[in-house]
């Protein structure tokens, strides 16, 4: 086998065929984050998105996309503290070296912290483990209620209660599955920077090329990803958002934000739990709330698989 290292819009059309056929047939592949559209994206935003190409007799056969740190030869994930999806883009049991892989992409480490754990030769290089909830929609919308009723018993009645109050206090209560409000997105970035600034956390949107991907992500149509930009409005009132990606079998939940002034109302969890029936009713099998266990999502999952942060020396 062979490998070499391109840039992701260096990509031939056999690479991204092939990238995108390992996606279709392997189910623990499926997110958004794994798609080649995800990488182009960084790449426009980044200098220093690659992909490492595994060759077998001249064929692709797998891939490894990665950011290649200016100054020293590490490397991460690509688009590493926003992407929420790490794998080795391969077919299941596919046989090779980790540490080999990383020597031949020309780095000495390769870090992750969002990495697929059903991908078992990883699995020496786990530092740590996370659990994502999720939330299984593949037996309908109502199933899933009957199970969050047995779970957490009050939180449907509760955001019930709060959106009819959000309608007679505020205005009647709509949600848009996709937004046509052009000026929305620059919206959700100066909510969600306020946000991070109160509570403490590194504004990512402080960061050009966060929003400069996260711009292109919006535009980005296709069966393996789809940028999704949600409204909840009240009235002529904006309340909250929330900006994801869509696959083809999931909604990858991502960035949500309301404004504080209608905190009193529960506005996430009111959209989330609209864009879990809208998502249903659309066939979509998946909810992908992503790593960590925070209180709103533990409410409202019915599952959760795990990823893994750690590091990949390079083989002597």
């Amino acid at each position: 086998m062979n490998v070499r290292v391109v840039r992701p819009g260096a990509l031939t059309d056999a690479d991204r065929g092939a990238w995108a056929s390992l996606q279709r047939t392997e189910a623990a592949l499926g997110s958004p984050f794994l798609a080649p559209e995800f990488a182009l994206a960084i790449d426009s935003a980044r200098e220093d998105a690659r992909v490492a190409v595994v060759e077998d007799a001249g064929r692709p056969v797998a891939f490894l996309p990665f950011s290649h740190h200016s100054g020293d030869a590490s490397g991460a994930p690509i688009g590493a503290t926003i992407c929420d999806a790490q794998a080795l883009i391969a077919p299941a049991g596919f046989d090779w070296d980790p540490r080999v892989l990383v020597r031949a992409a020309g780095l000495e480490r390769w870090s992750f912290d969002h990495l697929l754990v059903s991908q078992t030769t990883f699995a020496p290089f786990h530092h740590v483990r996370h659990r994502s909830p999720t939330i299984d929609l593949s037996d309908g919308h109502e199933h899933y209620l009957e199970r969050v009723r047995a779970s957490s018993k009050d939180v449907l009645a509760q955001v019930a209660r709060r959106r009819r109050k959000l309608g007679r206090e505020v205005g009647d209560v709509t949600v848009e599955w996709q937004t046509a409000d052009r000026d929305a997105l620059d919206t959700l970035f100066a909510w969600k920077s306020a946000q991070y600034r109160e509570t403490g956390v590194w504004d990512r949107f402080d960061q050009p090329w966060i929003v400069d991907a996260v711009r292109l992500l919006a535009r980005t149509q296709c069966d393996a990803l789809t940028g999704l930009l949600s409204t909840l409005r009240a009235g002529d009132e904006l309340v909250a958002m929330h900006f994801g990606l869509l696959g083809r079998d999931r909604l990858c939940w991502w960035f949500p934000v309301y404004d504080p002034r209608f905190g009193r109302y529960s506005p996430g969890l009111i959209l989330l739990l609209d864009l879990v029936a809208t998502a249903a009713e659309r066939g979509i099998a998946l909810v992908d709330l992503g790593r960590g266990e925070h209180h709103y999502k533990l409410r409202v999952a019915t599952g959760a698989y795990e990823v893994a942060e750690g590091v990949v020396p390079a083989a002597a």
